[in-house]
């Protein structure tokens, strides 16, 4: 628990003049409250000088405006912290590799950048000023207790280590129940969020009752969990101050017999008892501190976990200056984990030609793409560029590039323009981006937009069709003008009129740059320099489109299959 606090301090600059400046305010309010008890034991044994009223005065009126400054800072401590670990956290994320995110959801990350951080970072920020300011009131006061009397202090530091044990195991039970009841609200959440998208699929099924019973089940859990959080949270007070009263009997019973046998005075028995209730409450403290430490341990867990995670490497030997090389896959074997994807495989994409890979699902068609743009990295073996291995060049040199147009390009919510000239540094002219939209065939649906280029697009692209997302990602890659194209079943779930549109945008794409495409598209596929048929990870055979049907039963089968697919 504490290993993960103290990697997460060293893993950004935290903001230690505001720490310093609250630990100080703390320490400064704690002395004056410790002013309190001498002046109060002072008035309760009948010694009432201006000097004691005016120390009252001052003490109380200080500590008030204290608390509010207190609470200020504070705040603009813990915002500062916050801000810094969501900027590490997002630096990190846009930084990883893309092997991240085939484990971690979309929604978790969200949930580290945003809920994460502010838990971790109202700890850290009430973390070292109460723990400072505990030290320092806990030792003020057993300093003062026992130049009182020994014996008083000898029985309030034996009946410490129950308190504090008393507290911690509380604690571990309150985090227990507090874990138990967030997990019981991620499975409320979970369900409601996978149900409610999926309400024409249940109705269809007939399924209302089922679910709504599932529902009821995933309520009532998260009830019952909240029940047992409620008795967790309700004990503390009971708890609390049965270990106070322990001691306080302790104190009056033997503080007067004290008092009585003459070996101490009253007023120092009021000091006393005072003292006590504030030394425990600086204890209590320490349990408050215990289980808020102990309820932010998965965020602190997640947080380190992400923030000490390898980052890809984009500084490396070599700039990419001559693009005009062939490909070449020597001997690569690729797995997602333990899943084998691509064994032992071995062939050239030559320069300037297009080259189409083919195969059954799963055969790893579209991990060779992902490995081309370095978003993988092959287990064994290597992609040579000329003689050289990627793995040297600089990785936004070498993805540079590349352009690359997947089966549903993603768009991002705001307009036409923004989205076509996502990516590129440079200004770009109206000319080439009506060029651009004209070759991707898309120009006359956005001059029919009364915005124009300035259309919005919706979050993901929802106010355009498949087709019309596609031509937006194809004039994206003219306007990129890459050397290297990279098209992943750009065509696939397109209606017949998008196909055709997007077919041609694709062929005047593909003109004049080397091609590698993913696609079940027979025309493409025949007018290729160069077939791969992939089946079960290795290479099958290599060649035009008549060498590979000549040699290969498998494509054989393809290419009827996708003849029979177009006549039907």
């Amino acid at each position: 628990m504490w290993r993960s606090y103290i990697r997460l301090l060293f893993k950004t600059r935290l903001p230690w003049f505001w720490l310093g400046l609250l630990t100080a305010l703390n320490i400064a309010d704690i002395t004056l409250g410790l002013l309190l008890p001498a002046y109060t034991a002072q008035v309760a044994s009948g010694v009432i000088t201006s000097t004691v009223i005016t120390g009252v005065v001052v003490v109380i009126v200080v500590r008030v405006l204290f608390s509010g400054i207190i609470r200020y800072i504070g705040k603009i401590t813990s915002y500062k912290i916050d801000i810094r670990y969501r900027k590490l956290i997002w630096n990190r994320l846009m930084r990883s590799p893309i092997k991240l995110y085939d484990t971690v959801k979309p929604n978790e990350m969200v949930s580290r950048t945003v809920n994460d951080t502010s838990q971790i970072s109202a700890v850290i920020s009430g973390l070292l000023p109460a723990l400072v300011g505990m030290v320092y009131g806990t030792v003020y006061i057993a300093k003062v207790l026992y130049d009182y009397d020994w014996r008083l202090s000898a029985g309030l530091v034996l009946y410490s280590p129950v308190y504090v044990i008393a507290i911690i195991f509380y604690g571990k039970w309150n985090y227990r129940t507090h874990k138990y009841t967030q997990n019981r609200l991620a499975g409320l959440t979970q369900f409601l969020s996978e149900l409610l998208v999926s309400i024409p699929l249940i109705k269809s099924f007939a399924n209302e009752k089922k679910e709504t019973n599932r529902g009821k089940d995933n309520i009532q859990l998260y009830y019952k969990a909240n029940m047992k959080r409620s008795l967790t949270t309700w004990v503390n007070t009971p708890l609390t101050s049965l270990l106070n009263l322990f001691m306080e009997l302790f104190v009056i019973i033997f503080g007067i017999y004290l008092v009585t046998q003459g070996t101490i005075t009253l007023q120092i028995w009021i000091a006393f008892f005072m003292y006590v209730g504030m030394y425990f409450g600086m204890l209590e403290t320490f349990g408050v501190m215990y289980t808020q430490i102990k309820q932010s341990q998965g965020a602190t867990s997640r947080i380190a976990h992400l923030v000490e995670n390898d980052l890809e490497q984009y500084h490396r030997e070599q700039e990419v200056h001559n693009n005009q090389l062939d490909l070449e896959f020597d001997h690569l074997t690729f797995a997602y984990g333990d899943k084998l994807v691509l064994d032992d495989v071995s062939f050239k994409i030559p320069y300037g030609q297009v080259t189409a890979i083919v195969g059954p699902s799963g055969g790893g068609k579209s991990t060779i793409l992902s490995l081309l743009q370095q978003l993988y990295h092959p287990n064994d073996g290597q992609i040579l560029f000329g003689d050289t291995p990627v793995e040297k060049f600089h990785l936004d040199s070498w993805r540079g590039l590349f352009s690359y147009v997947a089966q549903d390009s993603p768009l991002f919510a705001g307009s036409i323009r923004e989205n076509i000239v996502y990516g590129l540094e440079r200004e770009v002219t109206e000319s080439e981006l009506v060029q651009a939209a004209e070759n991707a065939n898309i120009l006359g649906f956005i001059n029919e937009q009364p915005e124009k280029f300035d259309a919005p697009v919706g979050e993901g692209g929802s106010s355009l069709s498949g087709g019309q997302r596609q031509r937006v990602a194809i004039a994206r890659a003219f306007l990129r003008n890459s050397d290297f194209l990279l098209l992943d079943e750009a065509m696939a779930s397109l209606d017949v009129q998008s196909e055709k549109a997007v077919q041609a945008a694709m062929n005047v794409l593909m003109e004049g740059r080397t091609a590698v495409v993913v696609a079940h598209d027979l025309s493409i596929i025949r007018n290729a320099d160069q077939i791969i048929l992939l089946n079960e990870g290795k290479v099958e055979t290599t060649g035009s489109h008549e060498e590979v049907l000549k040699e290969s039963e498998l494509y054989r089968q393809f290419v009827e299959f996708l003849n029979n697919t177009t006549e039907g």
